[in-house]
């Protein structure tokens, strides 16, 4: 038995870094294994979220996410231990005795696959009569173990289950890709909708602050999807000196922010495409300059 026969049949919700508390608590609120996990770009787990990790910031976690300008990354925990698909029950053991975990992700190698839950993997445990013998494996075949019959195995067989495999994940990667695809349109909408509150906008000031008492030129105010500006990202990507007039949401409010309060104190702005997925613009960024860079 390994961690792919163990883990939860429903995928696990998944989220990335940058997502929005409140709209996390709302899924932890449907969630019934009581976690959601973190994901980058490529669906590899980079943290975990609770219930506990939210409501320790109010009694209530919605209510307690609506009242923080955070992303998500500031509530989860990061570097989850994680175990790949094909781990052994008797190795996912090993793991729970040395370390007390509740809930583990399970990859395919980066990706996330699935989540194991520590009280299925004990009830496996208990229930399974093999979890010993699989430590010792004689490396002499027994006198008593019936041969196989000429024809039971062969190569083409093999090769069957090889290509049912690949297939299976085939299928499985599409509606990963899927999932990627509505979570991303999901926050495209939030973020479209969303506001700049003067408690957003005052924190972020105050990072910036602290970028420069690093030694920092620059500090990047807010990173969002491509396709909230109205064209996609192409006039950020060119670059078009038109790039603000086609910005959306919160991304609009920080440039007229920095228009009417920042740019009179001699701060510049830029925008730049951070990522390329595919080869298409994936998300941007907007920076805020103080010192040796130029407006673009």
């Amino acid at each position: 038995m390994i961690a792919r026969d163990l883990m939860n049949s429903q995928f696990p919700y998944y989220v990335t870094a940058d997502a929005d508390p409140a709209y996390v608590a709302s899924l932890l609120s449907r969630c019934q294994t009581g976690a959601i996990q973190v994901v980058d770009e490529r669906l590899s787990p980079i943290g975990i979220v609770t219930r506990s990790d939210i409501s320790d910031y109010g009694k209530d976690g919605a209510s307690a996410a609506h009242q923080t300008s955070k992303s998500i990354r500031e509530f989860m925990t990061p570097h989850p231990v994680s175990v790949d698909e094909t781990t052994a029950l008797v190795e996912i053991l090993r793991l729970l005795e040395n370390r007390p975990l509740k809930r583990i992700p399970v990859v395919s190698g980066d990706r996330l696959v699935g989540l194991l839950l520590s009280k299925q993997v004990i009830d496996a445990a208990a229930r399974s009569t093999d979890v010993v013998s699989t430590e010792v494996v004689s490396s002499q075949p027994s006198a008593d173990v019936d041969r196989p019959h000429q024809g039971e195995f062969s190569a083409a067989q093999f090769r069957a289950l090889v290509s049912a495999h690949e297939l299976a994940l085939e299928a499985e990667s599409a509606q990963h890709r899927q999932q990627a695809q509505e979570l991303r349109e999901q926050r495209i909408k939030e973020m479209a909708a969303k506001r700049l509150s003067d408690a957003a906008w005052r924190q972020m000031l105050t990072s910036a602050r602290n970028a420069a008492s690093s030694g920092m030129r620059e500090f990047m105010l807010i990173r969002f999807p491509s396709r909230l500006c109205s064209d996609g990202g192409r006039a950020i990507n060119a670059p078009d000196a038109r790039w603000p007039e086609t910005l959306r949401g919160e991304p609009a409010d920080i440039f007229r922010r920095w228009r009417d309060e920042l740019q009179p104190e001699g701060f510049q702005i830029a925008a730049q495409i951070v990522d390329f997925p595919d080869g298409v613009p994936g998300d941007a960024a907007l920076y805020l300059m103080w010192g040796g860079g130029e407006n673009q």
